[in-house]
């Protein structure tokens, strides 16, 4: 009889799921944090504006088309049948083709749109991320489903140290917005490659079916209205500020966008990648217990990071001062209003995941119209009364109403439990006032 040997327990509780996403997390912070404190050596403000800019409308045409691919395939009862991941690899293909010559016969138009006609070619030339990352496969999506995640970080990491490196080396070469550009073209491309490569068997060929299309369609509508509106949303003060603020400024605005996304990467990866197949598993298993499902699994972690990032807000001065130069400085108050909308993010996405999973799709696009209403309304008021200040400032507070939202569809839903949710946001406030202390700490007996 075969002896079976266990991994030992060091070995276990670094491939469980929660500590994967973490590791990934993590090295992807260390390399964003250790790229910009390079680049924004190297690089001027103008050139985080044209950078942010470009990857602004990149992100906008990918969310506004996007069906829900990969939680189609972790929900599907088949999702794991080759016909059907054929259909799915052929239509996400065909898409990223027509978004790349869509966004190079519309790089001319936009760019005059925003008042900065220079960038029509690094407009044109980003546009090429949509049939790169088409051309990957969809076994990260088919690893999420199966709960298999060691391979899914090692990608992540791998593409990521691609990207840093090439744009550091690149920034050293050409002093110029065009190494941010050529080095995110470069990560797209490895990851491309490399999802086959650590993926044996993933291979797929193009397939159609017209039941499996209007399946997929019936399911992603409501999925790409939400994220049309919610796209929209989260990046219209990009779009509004790129006018109104000269590259220079906006540069410092979209280095603060892009440091407040260290903690929009786990709000991202954490939910999708394991609250979502547990919530799927659980409500297969017992619906009943959906929610004790809803808050058990994610307490700790939860938690932790709402202290976190209480305190990352408090100390973004402090942070500022200690990466960058002075010439950065201006970029902490950015920071601090930016942050606020990934720390409410966690609980947020959260609920999105599991009303997903007990059939309450559509609360994605209710959630997206009352983040609508508070930009019209709010945003409105605040850019009229405070000037570009206000709207960066209503941006920040948009998911506090949609918390409020959610709220409300986990009561219906049978899922909300009052205390719990208190609990989450006294951490969140006891994080902020410890960051106050560590702020004050940092410039009295460090950068002073």
């Amino acid at each position: 009889m075969a002896t079976v040997l266990e991994h030992p327990p060091w070995r276990r509780a670094i491939q469980s799921g929660v500590s994967l996403v973490v590791i990934t997390i993590v090295a992807s912070n260390v390399l964003r944090i250790a790229s910009t404190l390079i680049l924004t050596r190297v690089l001027s403000p103008v050139d985080f504006g044209v950078a942010g800019l470009t990857g602004a409308i990149l992100n906008i045409l990918l969310m506004i088309s996007d069906v829900g691919f990969g939680v189609y395939i972790v929900r599907h009862a088949q999702g794991d049948d080759p016909r059907l991941l054929d259909v799915i690899w052929t239509l996400r293909l065909l898409r990223g083709a027509v978004l790349t010559l869509a966004m190079m016969a519309c790089a001319e138009p936009l760019a005059l749109l925003l008042g900065k006609p220079a960038l029509t070619i690094a407009i044109a030339v980003t546009g090429i991320n949509f049939v790169l990352d088409a051309c990957s496969s969809l076994a990260p999506f088919s690893a999420v489903r199966e709960e298999r995640l060691f391979m899914l970080s090692m990608l992540d990491i791998a593409s990521a140290v691609t990207q840093t490196v090439t744009g550091i080396v690149l920034a050293i070469a050409l002093h110029s917005y065009w190494a941010i550009i050529f080095a995110g073209l470069v990560g797209a491309t490895i990851k491309a490659v490399l999802s086959y490569a650590l993926f044996p068997g993933s291979l797929r060929r193009f397939a159609f079916d017209r039941h499996e299309v209007g399946e997929l369609w019936r399911f992603g509508r409501t999925i790409a209205s939400a994220n049309t509106i919610q796209v929209l949303l989260s990046n219209v003060d990009k779009i509004v500020l790129s006018r109104i603020f000269p590259l220079s400024l906006f540069g410092l605005y979209s280095l603060a966008a892009n440091l407040s996304g260290v903690a929009s990467g786990f709000t991202s990866l954490y939910p999708s990648r394991i609250l979502l197949p547990a919530f799927a598993r659980a409500y297969r298993e017992d619906p009943g217990s959906m929610a004790h499902a809803y808050y058990e699994s994610r307490r700790t972690m939860t938690l932790l990071y709402m202290v976190a990032m209480g305190g990352f807000i408090s100390m973004a001065p402090a942070v500022v001062n200690l990466l960058y130069d002075p010439r950065y400085q201006a970029a902490a108050t950015y920071l601090q209003l930016l942050a606020l909308a990934p720390a409410m993010a966690m609980n947020i996405y959260a609920a999105r995941e599991v009303l997903i999973v007990v059939g309450r799709v559509q609360a994605l696009l209710y959630g997206n119209l009352v983040r609508l209403t508070w930009l019209i309304v709010v945003g409105t008021c605040a850019f009229l009364a405070f000037g570009p200040m206000g709207l960066v400032g209503a941006v920040g507070c948009i998911e506090v109403p949609v918390q409020v939202y959610c709220w409300h569809e986990l009561r219906r839903a049978g899922l909300f439990r009052a205390g719990q949710e208190a609990l989450i946001i006294s951490a969140l406030a006891f994080g902020a006032v410890l960051g106050l202390i560590g702020d004050k700490l940092y410039f009295m007996l460090i950068a002073g």
